[in-house]
C-alpha cells in the first residue's frame, strides 16, 4: 500500500463507465472449465526440491479475477502479490474463468488440499469468488453459505482460510438485482467471517475499486469486470496488506 489513509483495506469491514452493460459482466465472466491455471500458463507450483519445513505454501482460488483473465500471469493478483511476500513462500494458481463456488468445491479436493503438508511453516489459501454466482442468479444466501463450507472445509484440512468481498463490476444501475445481491453478500462475509475462516480481505471497501469509488475508478478495468494490471495491482496490496501478520507470525 502507498500508506495513505484514503486506500482502504479493511481486515474487518467494509462505477465503472456507464457504458459497460450485464453482458459484459455474463460473457466476460464466464470463459468456463479448463485445466488449471498454472498448467495453462506456465504457474510454477510447489517446488519438489524445497525443504517443506522451512516453506510456506500459498493456494490461490477462484475465478477469472484470480486467473487474470486477458492478461498475462505476470499481471495478475497472485503474481503481483507474491512479489511483495517473502521468499520463504511458494504459490499456485488455481483460478479459472467462469467459476463459482459450486465448482471451487468441486475441484478443490483434488486441486488444493492434496498439496497441503503438516510439516510446512504455512498452508494458506486465499479463496475468491462470487461474481458469477452472482450473475447466474444464484442469491447472496446462498452464495454465501457456498463460500462458508468451501472454507470451513479448507480449515478442516488444515489450511489458514483467506477470502474476500466483491468490489462493484460494473454501474450499480446497469442490474439493480445483482448490485442488491453483491452488497448483501457483502454483508453477511464482514458479519460472518470470522466463523469459518481466518481473515478477511475487504476489497469492496477499497476506495479505488469499492462501494466509494469515485470516476477515476474506471482505469483500473479493461472491461465492465475485469482489471487490468493497475487494477490486479490493487488487489495484490490489499491482500498482501491483510495476510502480513500472517506471514510475520509463521517466519523462519
Amino acid at each position: 500500500m502507498n500508506g495513505t489513509k484514503s486506500h482502504m483495506c479493511a481486515r474487518h469491514a467494509t462505477a465503472a463507465a456507464a457504458s459497460f452493460a450485464l453482458a459484459g459482466l455474463m460473457v466476460a465472466c464466464g470463459g468456463g472449465p479448463g485445466q488449471p491455471a498454472e498448467l495453462r500458463s506456465g504457474w510454477p507450483g510447489p517446488s519438489a526440491s524445497s525443504s517443506p519445513h522451512e516453506s510456506g505454501l500459498i493456494v490461490f482460488d477462484g475465478d477469472s479475477l484470480t486467473e487474470g483473465y486477458l492478461l498475462t500471469p505476470a499481471q495478475s493478483y497472485p503474481t503481483q502479490a507474491m512479489k511483495q511476500l517473502p521468499g520463504w513462500l511458494e504459490s499456485v494458481n488455481f483460478g479459472i474463468a467462469g467459476q463459482t463456488w459450486q465448482d471451487l468445491l468441486r475441484d478443490v479436493r483434488h486441486e488444493a488440499d492434496p498439496l497441503y503438508s503438516a510439516s510446512r511453516r504455512l498452508n494458506l489459501v486465499v479463496a475468491w469468488a462470487a461474481a458469477n454466482d452472482l450473475a447466474a442468479g444464484y442469491g447472496a444466501q446462498e452464495t454465501y453459505e457456498n463460500a462458508r463450507r468451501y472454507c470451513e472445509a479448507r480449515r478442516r484440512v488444515g489450511f489458514t482460510v483467506c477470502t474476500a468481498t466483491m468490489y462493484p463490476l460494473q454501474p450499480k444501475d446497469v442490474d439493480v438485482r445483482f448490485e442488491a445481491r453483491r452488497v448483501a453478500y457483502n454483508d453477511l462475509l464482514r458479519v460472518h467471517w470470522h466463523e469459518f475462516a481466518d481473515v478477511l480481505v475487504d476489497l469492496a471497501a477499497d476506495e479505488r475499486l469499492g462501494d466509494p469509488s469515485g470516476p477515476a475508478r474506471r482505469q483500473y478495468f479493461i472491461d465492465a469486470v475485469h482489471l487490468n494490471e493497475t487494477g490486479y495491482g490493487v488487489i495484490a496490496d490489499c491482500v498482501v496488506q491483510t495476510l502480513r501478520p500472517i506471514m510475520e507470525h509463521a517466519a523462519p
